[in-house]
């Protein structure tokens, strides 16, 4: 059927009138969302914001967002340059809404290439589609913003035990040894922008593990010295610290207490009910091991000694009520643990005397603490000398005490130099002995179920505590106890502590000790070089007197029972002992393979794994002094500008200086994840580089 003239006409007028009116905007049925996927932007297809997407799903593509860049709910600021987002002009798309609509030209559609859109109208420029098609969308994903995160295990029981094994145990073995070789670290990274997505673990031990685990970076962490991410890990970690507390309050409430305290008062304790932490730890043993762990991270992280004393003290008062100091000759399943618990818990009770210079809390060799030492089957007689190492440091604690109280009243010495000549005389043959011991586990070697690694760091910790003890008994005959550190270590002085140089006791003791030797000593005479560790060394220190005399005028010269010269001989070589021994403690492995050097914390960081639980980090301060101490007594008799020192004189230097090297890197290994020894390191930086040391 042809058509007419007429019918042409008339039916042109038709479609134009039938044409859609121009219109503002066309709302979608579905909002489009805010951040589609890389892969719907490249493609212009429409994306629900899933993940994976609808659309990737169907054409089996990877599905990749890009972070928002503002990290949160918007709030209203001052514009921002328009330079800002210049780098986002080509690779975002155009706002996913309908545009306005003209009204239909026929006459667009029956010319050569009619209803193709142009090519110009979507991309302008090439290298934006090359980019969009071909580069790597995680470079371009990557966002330049750093966002602090924190190390977690969320409510994985399980995970949380397997990372006790591999970062605790090697240095504070208070649970049980392992059935197997550990599995690798199973990390969850907790953004500081994910707080709704934290799960708590249930119990206090594992709550307590994983508030020292907390503090460790986060492997995936680019920038983990960071301040805020510093201050994400402390917020956190002290968050499950207390929740471990909460926990054991909980588990030793009754309902009873509350609505009728009578009879709660006459009712027996209920028993709890709910799945063990460990297998071989009885429930009754995990709030013990929670408040242990507890005391270490009060001291090693928040510097707190009064509430390092309290949680042990706590666990102490606990563990005797269930009789664990007593020796049980019934063996069972939990055996081991109630044997670990007990001296662990008396190690740690030792251990808060001896950090904050007060007596123990007990009497140390009671009769009744009869409970059989754990066994370690790589070696059978590490705990014993632990807990023997342990006793002894605490003995030269005490005799430090002894021996200031003394000083400060003026009373007679005799006792407290008999004291000292007993104490050397416990020392020196179990130091001796511990110079015999092979410490060749590799420093990287996984916990394994004979716990080959923990015989090596009992021993290596054994040793530093023994030399420390014999250092803590001479430094008074070797260096008079001059303060190095600004600011109070252990009994470590500090110079704001220190006494002026005509106080009564300090120049009768420099007195007696010049009187007794060589007056003209070239010691006495030199000044001390720049940048020397103790302006007042110098002048007091006397190495070639044959004795170093005590008194108080007007009575009697009373003689000490070494001389300078043989005290600091034996204060450098414990020294040395002490920065060897820390060289030997092994390092956490969390790939749980064998390596022969110390593994990183992740991948693509530059920090080594750092050791845990460093209660005993008081000891690289001894070691620290008297090195620093033999130093400035060096420099001074052998003033490094006349070069004349010769060999010998070189050998020293070179020792001391490697000794207070190993101290440096220990103390920073440590700082990596607890706070609080971050100042043992930057006072120790501080006196070996000088006041131009820089912590960055």
């Amino acid at each position: 059927m042809t058509m007419s003239e007429g019918d042409g006409t008339n039916g042109v007028q038709r479609l134009a009138t039938q044409a859609p009116q121009p219109q503002l905007r066309k709302k979608f049925a579905i909002p489009p969302v805010k951040n589609a996927c890389l892969s719907c932007r490249a493609s212009r297809t429409r994306c629900n914001g899933e993940h994976p997407c609808a659309s990737c799903v169907t054409k089996d593509r990877e599905c990749l967002y890009k972070p928002s860049r503002r990290g949160g709910p918007r709030i209203r600021k001052k514009t921002r340059p328009l330079s800002d987002y210049q780098d986002l002009a080509i690779s975002l798309p155009a706002p996913q809404e309908e545009i306005q609509q003209d009204t239909l030209i026929l006459e667009g559609y029956i010319e050569p290439g009619a209803g193709l859109k142009g090519l110009t109208d979507i991309w302008q420029d090439s290298d934006a589609i090359y980019d969009n098609l071909f580069q790597d969308p995680m470079v371009d994903a990557a966002p330049n913003v750093k966002i602090p995160m924190v190390r977690s295990y969320g409510g994985n029981e399980r995970a949380i035990l397997n990372a006790y094994y591999i970062w605790i145990h090697p240095y504070f073995p208070i649970l049980p040894p392992p059935e197997t070789v550990p599995a690798p670290d199973q990390v969850i990274t907790l953004l500081e922008t994910q707080r709704d997505k934290f799960e708590e673990p249930t119990s206090a031990i594992s709550l307590a593990i994983s508030a020292i685990l907390a503090l460790i970076p986060c492997p995936q962490d680019p920038t983990p010295l960071e301040p805020e991410s510093v201050r994400w890990r402390r917020s956190y970690s002290q968050f499950l610290a207390k929740a471990a507390l909460e926990s054991i309050e909980t588990e030793a409430e009754r309902p009873e207490s509350s609505v009728e305290p009578p009879r709660a008062l006459y009712d027996s304790d209920e028993e709890v009910f709910r799945d063990k932490f460990h297998p071989y730890v009885p429930l009754e043993l995990e709030s013990i091991i929670t408040l242990n762990i507890l005391s270490v991270y009060e001291y090693a992280q928040r510097g707190n000694l009064k509430k390092m004393r309290a949680r042990v003290g706590a666990a102490l008062v606990s563990a005797m009520s269930l009789m664990l100091h007593t020796r049980n000759d019934v063996e069972d399943e939990y055996s081991e643990a109630r044997r670990r618990a007990w001296w662990m818990t008396y190690v740690c009770v030792c251990q808060g005397s001896i950090v904050s210079n007060t007596p123990p809390a007990f009497e140390v060799f009671a009769a009744s603490f009869t409970a059989q030492y754990p066994t370690v089957k790589a070696d059978p007689e590490a705990w014993s000398l632990f807990v023997q190492a342990q006793q002894a440091i605490l003995a030269a604690t005490q005799f430090v005490i002894e021996f200031n109280k003394a000083r400060e009243e003026q009373s007679d010495m005799t006792r407290i130099f008999n004291r000292m000549r007993e104490l050397e005389r416990l020392l020196e043959p179990l130091i001796a002995k511990s110079e015999t011991w092979v410490l060749n586990c590799p420093l990287t070697q996984p916990v394994d179920k004979r716990e080959s690694v923990l015989s090596q760091s009992l021993r290596c910790i054994s040793r530093i505590k023994l030399n420390s003890a014999r250092i803590k008994v001479h430094r008074y005959c070797a260096f008079f106890d001059l303060a190095v550190f600004s600011a109070k270590h252990c009994d470590l002085k500090s110079t704001s502590e220190q006494e002026v140089a005509d106080s009564p006791d300090v120049t009768q003791l420099q007195s007696c000790c010049t009187n007794m030797g060589n007056t003209s000593s070239p010691f006495l005479k030199s000044s001390p070089p720049a940048g020397s560790v103790s302006p007042t060394l110098s002048n007091r220190s006397t190495p070639n007197a044959d004795c170093c005399g005590f008194t108080f005028q007007p009575g009697p010269v009373l003689a000490f029972p070494f001389s300078t010269h043989h005290s600091s001989k034996i204060c450098l070589k414990s020294a040395l002992n002490i920065a060897q021994a820390f060289d030997s403690l092994p390092y956490p492995n969390p790939t749980g393979l064998i390596c022969d050097m110390p593994s990183y914390i992740g991948p693509n960081s530059t920090l080594i794994t750092p050791r845990t639980m460093p209660s005993f980090a008081c000891c690289a301060m001894q070691c620290s002094y008297a090195l620093l101490m033999v130093k400035d007594r060096t420099e001074t008799m052998y003033p490094t500008s006349n070069g004349e020192s010769g060999p010998l004189v070189d050998n020293l230097r070179d020792r001391l200086q490697q000794g207070l090297v190993s101290i440096l890197v220990t103390l920073e290994n440590y700082a990596t994840a607890f706070e609080a020894l971050g100042g043992m390191r930057g006072k120790h930086s501080l006196s070996l580089f000088g006041p131009d040391w820089n912590e960055d």
